[in-house]
């Protein structure tokens, strides 16, 4: 089955290529929470690598990255995301735990982490994950925000066991998520920076 071009979207696509556990691709939806990004849920895309993904990017497209639920998404007990930088002529990639996810789709739509420090801040196995100090400031965000309504995610083009068949906007849990740059809705507040990479002592 061939694939076809990506559809022209506001948020970065959550695009999944693997389709062997139905029931994990709605646990990690579930971890993802709403934020900011469009899901998706295309069987043509399965098994296709980045450079397979990069072919189908439409002209016009405004996201800072592709995500891709792959095959090691789901090998672990935690999940994690391959994020696909698109503003880099290299596209470079790290992954991202599904845990800081909602916190870096978030600092990436409004430009304020640059995609680098995501990858320079992963630990030794290739993955970025929260600290404790960003969970704590997010909790802390998550109480000051209230009931504040932040932005949509948009599930598009779903199969029908997936439960995306049809384009939908949701509201999100306040604190998870922050205004994109197409949507610029009223102002909120946005989750901090993630920290720079600590430089470790010399010895």
């Amino acid at each position: 089955m061939s694939a076809a071009r990506l559809p022209l979207t506001d948020h970065s696509p959550v695009l999944r290529t693997d389709f062997t556990d139905e029931d994990a691709w709605r646990a990690l939806l579930g971890e993802l929470g709403e934020g900011w990004v469009a899901v998706l849920a295309e069987p043509a895309h399965a098994g296709l690598g980045t450079e397979g993904l990069l072919a189908l990017l439409p002209e016009g497209r405004r996201y800072p990255v592709l995500v891709v639920a792959d095959a090691a998404t789901f090998a672990g007990a935690e999940r994690t995301l391959l994020l696909v930088d698109l503003a880099d002529a290299h596209h470079p990639t790290v992954r991202v735990a599904a845990s800081a996810f909602p916190s870096v789709i978030g600092n990436l739509a409004i430009q304020n982490t640059e995609f680098a420090t995501y990858r320079e801040s992963a630990d030794a196995s290739g993955v970025y994950r929260l600290t404790d100090r960003h969970l704590q400031a997010m909790a802390d965000l998550a109480t000051a925000a209230g009931q504040a309504a932040p932005g949509p995610r948009t599930a598009v083009r779903g199969p029908e066991r997936g439960g995306l068949s049809r384009p939908t906007t949701r509201g999100t849990r306040a604190g998870r998520a922050v205004p994109g740059a197409a949507a610029r809705p009223a102002v909120r507040p946005t989750p901090p920076a993630d920290p720079e990479p600590e430089t470790p002592p010399q010895s």
